[in-house]
Order: structure tokens, then C-alpha cells, then sequence
């Protein structure tokens, strides 16, 4: 395939998600299963969600919020009044899957935890999204990226390996735990279906770091000894790593086994009969020196004639990009990773879904106005237009249409 798929029908059509989250795991879940055609309801409070109010930039756009809200509905309620737990039971009843990320335990408090749920909502997915999870020693501890990071011993093999302590530069344990309950969430809809019933999925960013760590636990197995970052370097192999070249500017090579011999005639350096270097493991052992022979070949040529080189070779290589050559990147424009239509999204550049198939429509329009769809939904599940009224005047809900009556 060369080209992007006909549009089919989305996977996820006629799949409805109550998406009661904050920050950046949950809704990024959301964002994800409404890239795949499924309506995705945004339940905030009356006042918005906090994100709304995280501005960036000279022109204080709420930035974070229109990435990861996009194509979603929004219905502004108050969970802590009786009457918002009424309504947010009805819309549990009218759906699919309930993703939520409040403290452990905090919606049962409330009676809207899966077991509240499940009588009158036997097939519904219900995920909880945690720092630590719904139970374990860790269950009421606080928990953001970095602490999960941390925790979860990513921190200790990231950064260089001089002893500084570096996180990922992305939210990996946020963006990751987001696709865990993804993965969750589908597998526990496709059960549902079959006439299975409904299930309860529990994931955590913590987990998530943890359950990364393949490498790390299968290195620490094999010697004994705890691993500790390595800068670019991989755990098992050399050179697959990021080097400087003539004109400032990195590339990054991965030369596994079988691409050695191409590296040593593409570099011209005739390293055969060096014991350090004759096998994969013992270059990784020996890594260090071998970077400091390549650097100086790699320091003979700009990046990007070096890349146009080694990639004839066949060997895998890429330069290091910032985010402005990423956004701009030609591959990634021809795959609609970032697409510029701000009439439509409501911003410069909207981060697209990367799963492309005629089933997946990805990213389609803005993120909601707070409470834009209010009104629509308690129509829908009952409520007559005085009952609406008399809800926004009693700040139980917020309906976008509705602001003018009251203010």
C-alpha cells in the first residue's frame, strides 16, 4: 500500500464512550477510541475541565485540551449532586465503555463505580485509570509521570551514563497507560458483544513503566548486577547509538549483526581480528571505544550526506529531529500525522491517530465548547426542556446553548 486506505466503515461506529477524565491518560484513551469511530462524551465539571485553563504560548491557547479532546461531545455536570448521578446513570445505561481517572476509589464514593453500575448496566466496560491501581500497598499514593517514571525504574536506565538523572522527554507512562486501557477496553467490548457481559479494567501508570521494563529485567537476570542508563546505546548490541557529524548535526545508527561489515566498508575502518569488536555482544561490552573510532569518521561529513549513504548500504540509520522538523517531516505528512486545517480543528496542527485503515477515521474535528452537548444528551435520555432550565439555574449542569438564560 502506498497511498492511505478508502474511507470504510469506522471500527468503532455506533460504540458510545462516557469519558470521565482529566490530564492526560484518560484523555488520550478517549481521543484514541474517537479516532476510531467511536462517539466519545466528555463528562466535565460545571466550571470545565482543568485543562481548559492550561494556556500555552503568547496567545494563552488552551492547547493541551484541543489535542487530546478533539471530534468528542461535552456534557458539563455536577457528579456530586444527586441529580448529576442520576443523569451520569442514565448515560452509563445508553453506553459502551465508562473510562475514568479519579482517585482509587473516589467515584464509589459517589455510587458510580463499576459494582454501582453493573445491575443496571450489565454490559458496560468500565476502566479505571490510577497511579498505583484500585488496590496493592501503593493503592492511595499520588502519582504523576514523573513520579511513575521513577517508580517504575525507568527513570534509573534514561539519560546518559554519567550519573544524571534524566525522565523520557514524552509523558510515557500518561500516553502509554492511555493505550493500555485501550487495549483493555477493546478486548473487554469484543467479550461483551459475544454475550460475555460487561468487565471492570484496571490499569495504572506505574504498571505501565513496569510492565515496559523487558530489557532492563532480562539484563539484570543474565548478570546480576542492577543496569544503569547508557545515553543512545542499546543494552545488547553496537553501534545503535547517536553520533555527531561534520555539521554539528546527530544521526542515529542501528547496526545490528548483520549490517556490521557494511558499517566497517561504508565508514572505511578495517576493524577485523580486533577481538573487541569480532561479535555483536563484544562491541556492546566494548562500545565506548568503538563509538570513539566511529566519531571520528562520522565527524568527516554532514548528517545528512552520512544518511544518504548508509541508507543505500541498507543500514538502518535517521537523523535526530526537533519538533520543528518534525511537525514538518515530508513522511509524515504524506502519513497525516500532523494536519494543518485550523478552520476544522480549531488550532494549527492537530497530533493524528497512528493507526491507519479504512476503518479508522482519525482526527475530524475541534474539541468541544464546555457543555456543547448538554442539552442534546438530556434530551435524549428524558429530560423535558423546564427540567434542562431548572438544572443550569441550580448549577447541576452546564449547557453551552443554555448560558444566556442565567447569566
Amino acid at each position: 500500500m502506498t497511498t492511505p486506505p478508502p474511507t470504510g466503515t469506522p471500527f468503532l461506529r455506533g460504540v458510545r464512550v462516557l469519558d470521565i477524565t482529566g490530564a492526560l491518560a484518560g484523555p488520550y484513551a478517549t481521543m484514541a477510541l474517537s479516532d476510531l469511530g467511536a462517539e466519545v462524551i466528555k463528562v466535565e465539571a460545571v466550571d470545565g475541565d482543568g485543562m481548559r485553563n492550561r494556556v500555552m504560548g503568547p496567545d494563552k491557547l488552551a492547547l493541551p485540551f484541543g489535542l487530546t479532546h478533539r471530534d468528542k461531545g461535552s456534557i458539563a455536570v455536577d457528579l456530586k449532586s444527586e441529580q448529576g448521578r442520576g443523569i451520569l446513570r442514565k448515560l452509563a445505561q445508553r453506553s459502551d465503555i465508562l473510562i475514568e481517572n479519579f482517585r482509587a476509589g473516589a467515584l464509589q464514593a459517589l455510587g458510580l463505580g463499576y459494582e454501582d453500575l453493573r445491575e443496571e448496566c450489565p454490559n458496560l466496560v468500565y476502566c479505571s485509570i490510577s497511579g498505583f491501581g484500585q488496590f496493592g500497598p501503593m493503592r492511595d499514593a499520588k502519582a504523576v509521570d514523573l513520579v511513575a517514571q521513577a517508580y517504575g525504574g525507568l527513570m534509573s536506565v534514561t539519560g546518559s551514563d554519567d550519573g544524571e538523572l534524566a525522565k523520557a522527554g514524552y509523558p510515557m507512562s500518561d500516553l502509554g497507560c492511555g493505550m493500555w486501557g485501550v487495549i483493555g477496553v477493546l478486548a473487554a467490548l469484543l467479550r461483551a458483544r459475544a454475550g460475555g457481559g460487561g468487565a471492570y479494567i484496571d490499569v495504572s501508570l506505574s504498571d505501565t513503566v513496569a510492565g515496559w521494563s523487558v530489557w532492563e529485567v532480562a539484563d539484570y537476570i543474565a548478570t546480576g548486577e542492577v543496569p544503569g542508563p547508557l545515553g543512545t546505546a542499546h543494552r545488547l548490541t553496537a553501534p545503535y547509538q547517536a553520533f555527531d557529524c561534520g555539521d554539528g548535526r546527530s544521526l542515529v545508527i542501528g547496526a545490528v549483526e548483520r549490517q556490521w561489515a557494511k558499517l566497517c566498508a561504508v565508514l572505511n575502518i578495517n576493524l577485523e581480528g580486533d577481538a573487541r569488536f569480532d561479535t555483536e555482544y563484544p562491541r556492546f561490552q566494548n562500545r565506548h571505544a568503538l563509538a570513539e573510532i566511529l566519531t571520528i569518521q562520522f565527524a568527516k561529513k554532514p548528517r545528512d550526506e552520512w544518511i544518504e549513504i548508509l541508507r543505500a548500504a541498507g543500514i538502518a540509520c535517521g537523523p535526530v529531529n526537533g519538533m520543528d522538523a518534525v511537525v514538518d517531516d515530508e513522511q509524515y505528512a504524506a502519513r497525516g500525522m500532523f494536519i494543518r486545517d485550523p478552520q476544522r480543528h480549531g488550532q494549527e496542527i492537530i497530533v493524528n491517530t497512528p493507526i491507519i485503515s479504512d476503518g479508522a477515521p482519525r482526527a475530524r474535528g475541534r474539541a468541544p465548547l464546555l457543555g456543547e452537548s448538554t442539552s442534546a444528551l438530556l434530551a435524549e435520555i428524558g429530560y423535558s426542556d423546564n427540567e434542562i432550565d431548572d438544572f443550569v439555574a441550580d448549577g447541576v449542569v452546564t449547557a453551552h446553548d443554555r448560558q444566556a438564560v442565567h447569566q
